[in-house]
């Protein structure tokens, strides 16, 4: 079965949205491939606003949510696998969730999967590098 986290993300942060509120998210910054600003880390998590007027470039998919935010006049790259996200509520009312445990997003399997994905990507890469480039152009004189 799929994971239920992004099915639940996903509709808490349009819900959030739709209500006119501000939403925010609980991060497990000691997660695998976490990238956020070390400074901000407390007892081991970081609260970000993720409103779309604080961020930009957001990518959301099963895996990973992408983004870029300022930090004391200083843009940067955030990158957050979905195993990591431990809550989003709204700073307003504290609606919210906290999400459950998954295997899907246990450290292991996020670790393997990634894994896979690395090696699937060199091999693509290898293959596409070993076949030669067959044009058809002529030369016109």
């Amino acid at each position: 079965m799929k994971p239920l986290r992004p099915y639940l993300y996903s509709a808490y942060y349009q819900w959030i949205l739709d209500s006119d509120y501000t939403p925010y998210l609980i991060i497990n910054a000691h997660y695998p491939d976490v990238d956020v600003p070390q400074e901000y880390i407390k007892e081991g998590n970081i609260i970000l606003n993720i409103a779309p007027r604080s961020i930009g470039q957001y990518i959301f998919n099963d895996e990973f949510i992408r983004f870029n935010a300022r930090f004391q006049g200083m843009l940067r790259d955030i990158y957050l696998p979905l195993g990591a996200i431990n809550a989003i509520y709204a700073q307003e009312t504290g609606d919210g969730i906290i999400f459950q445990a998954e295997d899907y997003y246990s450290e292991v399997d996020y670790k393997n999967r990634k894994e896979k994905m690395d090696l699937e990507k060199l091999a693509t890469e290898s293959t596409n590098q070993a076949k030669p480039k067959s044009g058809k152009l002529k030369l016109v004189k």
